[in-house]
């Protein structure tokens, strides 16, 4: 067949290759819109990887994570590598790293604890003698430590001596040892109650009555003096001992040592036994005998009550201190009193002046220290504190000072 010339007079070869290049020039554009794509897409994929990383690791709770610098400007991973940083680890920062404490297997500072240990058994009242042996007319002490004892006593020459708190389940008692006790072996017994009066413990501890070696006493009387040695005066004055010592103050008044009441000259001590007019031996005596001049004051020798003021025939003009624990103090042959009943005196006090009243051959002090109405040596105690177990050889103060002889 015979092809008719194109109307637009160009030949048809010319047709065909013109349609050809078209075709061509499509397809580049097309294959360059696919390469625009897909790169596109790839750059796309990269960032949103990279963006990922950027808050891949959180901080602690609350707290506003920041992100790395490797992540906040990534490198571009060459094409074809295995490994791109989306998929490699990211190191916490120590700000966002959350270390666990390591336990240890003893913490030094605790206390360890204790493990209860069974309860003691309550041991025996523990009890102290101030001496184990003891003069005739002397004086010792008894320290009873008894916690759970509410009350508690002493028997000792035949005589009962309650048992004084001290506080801190401590108690104390001071006994008399009589002139006329025993010499030898002797006993005393402790007896320990509770709150209720039941008897919750008796002991019984031996102790040494001792003989003391003292002068006799040769005195001459007048007879005018001789006179007030009656039968009468005798029964008189017993009385008057006896209503001394109807009752005791139970609290313990003195603190330390003893004071000697008065200056003077000591003319008769403690225990000498007398003999008047070149008569046998008779009583020994009660007290201390100190003379001075009339009017020389006399002393308190330690803190208490006046508990009895007057007059006796033998003894004169007397005045009576109760220190407490049985402790009393007399004062005799006084000129003059300068207390009453119920004063409350110091150590050191002046409650009279010296005199010649009663059985007296001229101004004396006769001063007394007794325990229970058991007479003992007063001068004793101005060296020895009974109360708090010191001696003036270690160097304890007295009672507000003691007046020298």
């Amino acid at each position: 067949m015979t092809t008719g010339p194109d109307p637009s007079g160009a030949p048809a070869r010319d047709s065909t290759g013109r349609a050809l290049v078209r075709w061509s020039a499509t397809a580049v554009v097309l294959a360059l819109l696919v390469a625009a794509t897909a790169a596109f897409l790839v750059d796309r994929g990269r960032v949103e990887q990279s963006d990922g990383v950027s808050f891949a690791v959180a901080g602690p709770e609350g707290s506003t994570p920041a992100a790395s610098p490797e992540a906040s400007s990534p490198t571009p991973t060459p094409e074809g590598s295995a490994t791109s940083e989306a998929h490699t680890p990211v190191s916490p920062s120590p700000a966002a790293t959350t270390v666990a404490a390591t336990p240890t297997a003893a913490d030094p500072t605790s206390t360890p604890e204790v493990s209860p240990t069974a309860a003691p058994t309550e041991a025996p009242p523990r009890l102290a003698l101030s001496s184990s042996t003891v003069g005739i007319g002397e004086t010792f002490a008894v320290r009873v430590h008894a916690p759970e004892a509410g009350s508690g006593s002493i028997v000792a020459q035949g005589l009962s001596y309650p048992l004084l708190a001290e506080g801190d389940g401590s108690f104390l008692a001071v006994i008399g040892v009589p002139l006329n006790a025993a010499i030898g072996p002797s006993e005393l017994t402790l007896t320990i109650r509770d709150d209720f009066g039941t008897m919750l413990e008796e002991q019984r501890v031996p102790f040494e009555v001792a003989a003391v070696e003292r002068p006799i006493d040769y005195l001459e009387l007048t007879e005018e003096q001789g006179a007030v040695l009656t039968p009468e005066a005798a029964v008189l004055e017993a009385q008057l001992r006896t209503e001394q010592f109807l009752a005791f103050d139970r609290p313990r008044r003195w603190e330390g040592l003893f004071r000697v009441p008065a200056l003077g000259i000591e003319t008769t001590a403690f225990g000498q036994g007398r003999s008047i007019n070149g008569g046998p031996v008779g009583g020994l005596h009660s007290g201390t005998d100190i003379a001075n001049l009339a009017g020389t004051p006399i002393q308190a020798s330690a803190a208490g009550r006046v508990s009895w003021v007057g007059e006796m025939p033998i003894r004169g003009n007397t005045v009576i201190i109760d220190h407490g624990a049985g402790v009393k103090t007399g004062y005799h042959h006084l000129q003059a009193f300068l207390v009453e009943v119920d004063q409350e005196v110091a150590g050191g006090t002046v409650i009279g002046e010296m005199g010649s009243t009663g059985l007296s051959t001229g101004p004396h002090l006769h001063w007394e220290l007794s325990i229970y109405g058991v007479n003992v040596d007063p001068k004793t105690w101005t060296t020895v504190d009974f109360a708090g177990g010191a001696s003036a050889e270690t160097g304890a103060a007295a009672d507000d000072g003691a007046a020298p002889n």
